[in-house]
């Protein structure tokens, strides 16, 4: 349980409009009866007097502090230069609190704080820290700034996610972000664990690390062999990482209408995430360093001679665009076997092996209709003819192993 104080000259705390006029808080606010209907309360505070408690409840915020945005340095140029203006311009700092209360006698509010998970800054965790930073190194005159707080009170914890998407309007919040708060990617983390690159994934908004957690789900979706087969290729999904987020944020939170596909692929996820690498590292023994990997910039330009395969921890000379890269690894879904028995995933042919005898005409391939789209990698990854001719490659491949290991075994 964490007790901040707040000075201030004047509180106001308003009912949920919802709560019946007997179960208004009035008196509750100050002797804290455990009986918390929602309500919210609102008050300035001194910028200087901020608490400093408050940075350790952010988890509720969906997204990591951006310092270099020039929203924050806004924040930090009315903070200091316009002191008088700051409680004007900018929109202050939303807390969630298990209880609320007015103390008269010091004129302080006093919030509550107990679950890391329900209680916290859902907005304004920005201006949060520009506070606290400006408090270490104040101006010679004084941090004489005010600062907006509001206080709800009783939410629901169903809520909290729905309450972070709707004030963090100022620099949108993506649907990854409220996801991570509705702690529907705990499957993942848990089956990633234990790997290498655990720690490289990236679950919220502005958290610096080498990968966003919506690659991941790309990689998977193309697997899902509950939409896609040797006919319908998932074209589609190529550049458009949110609408895969939406359905996975759908299935989360209720499987039996949306289907629970991305349940049965993250079960798989370390072997997808490591063919991924493996084909960008085969690819590159080829001779492909002359294609382009994007505007003005080739496989094996200077830039890319350090390029980091996060997955396999290795790094490599070159660089394979997304645009080869998405359909090569979708022709691999030919290689699963779907829902036998219900809710499994297993490989035909085991991945290294199958690689290893396809990799050659599926770089042939994609590199064809590469030059079919003018060597742009990017219209190679939302032509159909690329996904589908890497299907075919992998499903040739499968069926060249089965044969030669019938014969083998005659």
């Amino acid at each position: 349980m964490a007790t901040l104080r707040f000075p201030t000259r004047q509180f106001r705390s308003l009912p949920s409009p919802d709560a019946p006029e007997s179960k208004t808080r009035s008196k509750a606010m100050k002797d804290r009866s455990p009986e918390r209907e929602p309500s919210v309360g609102m008050f300035y505070t001194p910028a200087a007097e901020v608490p400093a408690g408050l940075w350790d409840w952010r988890d509720v915020n969906p997204r990591e502090v951006n310092r270099r945005s020039s929203v924050y340095r806004a924040i930090t140029e009315t903070l200091t230069g316009s002191p008088q203006r700051f409680h004007e311009r900018n929109r202050g700092i939303t807390v969630v609190a298990e209880d609320v209360a007015y103390d008269a006698k010091q004129h302080q509010v006093v919030l509550y704080l107990s679950d890391l998970k329900l209680h916290g800054v859902v907005d304004g965790a920005h201006t949060l820290d520009a506070i606290l930073e400006a408090q270490k190194s104040p101006p010679e005159s004084g941090l004489k700034a005010h600062v907006f707080v509001k206080a709800f009170m009783g939410i629901d914890s169903d809520q909290i996610a729905e309450i972070a998407g709707g004030l963090n309007t100022s620099q949108q919040v993506d649907l990854k972000s409220l996801e991570n708060l509705r702690d529907h990617f705990d499957q993942l983390q848990q089956v990633l664990a234990n790997e290498p690159y655990a720690g490289d994934i990236a679950y919220k908004m502005n958290e610096v690390a080498p990968v966003d957690v919506r690659e991941i789900l790309y990689y998977l979706a193309v697997f899902d062999c509950s939409l896609y087969n040797e006919k319908k290729h998932p074209v589609a999904l190529f550049g458009r990482k949110e609408g895969i987020v939406r359905r996975f944020a759908e299935q989360a939170s209720d499987p039996k209408d949306a289907g629970d596909s991305f349940r049965i692929l993250i079960t798989k996820a370390p072997d997808i995430l490591r063919l991924r690498d493996l084909i960008e590292k085969h690819a590159l023994q080829l001779p492909i360093g002359r294609y382009k990997a994007g505007k003005g910039m080739r496989v094996r330009s200077e830039s890319h001679r350090e390029n980091s395969l996060v997955f396999l921890k290795e790094t490599v000379n070159g660089k394979i665009p997304l645009g080869w890269i998405m359909p090569m690894l979708a022709g691999f879904r030919a290689n699963v076997e779907w829902n036998k028995p219900k809710g499994s995933f297993s490989w035909i042919v085991p991945i290294d092996e199958l690689l290893h005898s396809c990799i050659d005409r599926l770089v042939l391939g994609i590199q064809e209709v590469h030059e079919q789209e003018n060597s742009r990698p990017e219209y190679v990854g939302r032509n159909a003819i690329s996904w589908r001719m890497s299907y075919n490659a992998v499903s040739q491949a499968i069926l060249e192993w089965q044969l030669a290991r019938a014969r083998r075994s005659r």
